[in-house]
């Protein structure tokens, strides 16, 4: 089992014990309670992501996160997204399939906070390597204080929100759009 592999597992079933935890409760503020809808409702319902939602739709990625699997989202800001419309005809057949590619690169498997992240680079002391979904990595770092990720061709984006805990997976907030076409 390689390195990442096994770094993604441990997360997730470490991640399992923590979610069942989980409660709205008055607990820290930090500690996000587990949410009733799927990571498809609520993508839809955050503000500042929903255009990741509206181009998961575009691309018939949506419905994947309305099953029981669990995944972690890294969603792009509004802004980020809008950028990279405007940048690329994503509209055409051939535009909504190099669209849902570049979204699958900000899918990993498993559901990961990005406090369970932070923990995974404290113990390997620097940063952690996961696969995307897309059979890409993507490489999560400190920056000071703020949670970085960066892809394989060394684009960068930070962690810009409170992370959204669904039924099945996370969505994590970042200020940028990865491994862009």
């Amino acid at each position: 089992m390689t390195k990442t592999l096994a770094l993604t597992c441990a997360l997730a079933i470490g991640l399992g014990s923590t979610l069942t935890a989980c409660s709205n409760d008055g607990g820290d503020a930090r500690e996000p309670s587990v949410g009733n809808e799927t990571l498809a409702a609520a993508l839809a319902d955050g503000d500042s992501v929903r255009e990741m939602s509206d181009a998961l739709k575009d691309t018939g990625l949506a419905q994947v996160f309305d099953g029981s699997a669990a995944y972690t989202v890294l969603a792009p800001s509004n802004e980020a997204l809008s950028a990279l419309e405007d940048q690329n005809d994503l509209s055409t057949d051939e535009g909504r399939a190099v669209l849902a590619a570049v979204l699958r690169e900000h899918v990993l498997p498993g559901a990961l906070t990005p406090d369970d992240i932070e923990n995974a680079i404290a113990v390997q002391k620097g940063s952690v390597w996961i696969r995307t979904m897309g059979e890409g990595t993507m490489r999560f770092a400190m920056d000071g204080s703020m949670l970085t990720v960066t892809d394989e061709s060394g684009k960068t984006a930070q962690v810009s929100g409170d992370a959204i805990l669904a039924s099945n997976g996370v969505v994590i907030p970042i200020d940028g759009v990865l491994k862009q076409p």
